[in-house]
Parts: C-alpha cells; sequence; structure tokens
C-alpha cells in the first residue's frame, strides 16, 4: 500500500511540474525546492526527488550538484546553434538519400503530414510535435546511417522542448499555421528527387520554425501556486 501511494504520488509531481514547465506557467530557470513541494502536498520528499530525476531525464530540468534542481533556460545562442546544426543534419541526410525515395515512402509521408493537420485543427502541440519528428527524422531514417540518425533525433528532441516552451502554436489560428504546407512542398519536392529545389526549401522551413518561437516573458506563476 504504502509503495503504491509513493508511486501514485511521484506521478502527480511528475505530471504537475511537466505540464507547468511544457504549458508556460513556471518560468524557464525556476528553482524547483523538494522542500516546498512535499509540504505542499503533505508527502516525503523522496516521490518529489524521484520525479526530479525523471523530469531531468526527459531534458526539461537540470538538477545541479549541490545547488538543487532548476527548469532548463536555453540562452538565444542554444537555441539558435540547436537550429543550425538541425539543418545541416537533415539536409546532408537528404542529399545522401533522396535517390533511394520511393512511391511507398512517399505515400508514408503523405500519411504523416494528414496526422499532423489534424493535430494542428485540435490544438495538440504534443501530438503533432511527435508527428513532425517524424516527418524530419524521414532522410535520416532512410539513409540507414546509426550515427546520423542519432545526432539528428537528439537535436530534434532537443528543439522539440524548447517549442514547447516558447512556440506560438497556441496563439495562431488555422489557416495560419504554413507548416503543414511546406512539408507538403517538400514531399513534392522529394518524389521528383529535386534535391538543389529542396535543400533551400528545408533550410527556409526549419529558419520557420525558429522565427516562430516567442522568447518574450509570459505570465508564470511561482512554485507554491501549481501544487
Amino acid at each position: 500500500m504504502a509503495e503504491n501511494r509513493i508511486k501514485s504520488m511521484e506521478e502527480i509531481v511528475y505530471i504537475t511540474l511537466r505540464d507547468a514547465i511544457l504549458q508556460r506557467t513556471l518560468a524557464p530557470g525556476t528553482q524547483l525546492v523538494e522542500l516546498t513541494i512535499s509540504e505542499k502536498l503533505h508527502t516525503s520528499r523522496t516521490p518529489v526527488r524521484n520525479a526530479m530525476k525523471k523530469l531531468a531525464s526527459d531534458g526539461i530540468i537540470n538538477i545541479i550538484p549541490n545547488k538543487g534542481a532548476f527548469v532548463i533556460s536555453p540562452s538565444l545562442d542554444d537555441i539558435l546553434q540547436a537550429y543550425e546544426i538541425r539543418a545541416e543534419l537533415e539536409c546532408m541526410a537528404m542529399r545522401l538519400s533522396i535517390n533511394d525515395i520511393n512511391e511507398i515512402k512517399i505515400a508514408a509521408l503523405k500519411a504523416l503530414v494528414d496526422e499532423e493537420y489534424e493535430a494542428i485543427k485540435q490544438k495538440d502541440i504534443t501530438r503533432h510535435l511527435a508527428i513532425n519528428k517524424e516527418f524530419h527524422m524521414f532522410f535520416s531514417r532512410n539513409y540507414n546511417n546509426k550515427f546520423l540518425e542519432k545526432y539528428t533525433e537528439e537535436i530534434i528532441d532537443k528543439i522539440n522542448i524548447y517549442q514547447m516552451m516558447h512556440d506560438k502554436f497556441y496563439n495562431v489560428e488555422l489557416n495560419e499555421i504554413s507548416r503543414n504546407m511546406e512539408h507538403k512542398e517538400i514531399i513534392d519536392l522529394t518524389s521528383k528527387k529535386q534535391a538543389d529545389k529542396l535543400d533551400p526549401l528545408l533550410r527556409r522551413h526549419i529558419a520557420t520554425s525558429l522565427n516562430d518561437l516567442q522568447l518574450k516573458q509570459n505570465n508564470y506563476k511561482s512554485l507554491s501556486e501549481i501544487f
């Protein structure tokens, strides 16, 4: 019974903090004080500490020895560098793999775009980012180079966190979102194997994603206000 209660409380802490961070309720850089959370929830610090470890594993917080746990606070340079490397990796993967694209793979890409459109309509950013990741991993996975795939996935996962924290996704109307249409353009050029036109389109598409980030301050809450 006690073990089940600890697991349940750990999940409550994890979900509450994760949602507060990714839904922009807690500000980047906020210190997550174990004692504050445990006192608010009338629980021990063990489930709180375990939830923190899981959040750190997700890349959402940083745990600094002798200092504590903090919501990630990427600098503008961090974000710009991540997008720069992503563009290079994706374009390299495209050039290396485009000649191996067939109709079955094109059909799979089109199915992803249809799923993405539904996620956009439903304002489901979590699902949207998962589908978007699969779309942008396509060339790396198609080339079948484990190092290229690994590093591309790592940088996309990192950028997905930045997007959850800063993207204007929730604040635009459906007909204002150009990403879905750009994905269709990417598919069209991929099916025609026009790498020379696809390279600048991919770079422009990734740059648009960067420009859509809202890096201004939101109306954040304190840690004690979310529990």
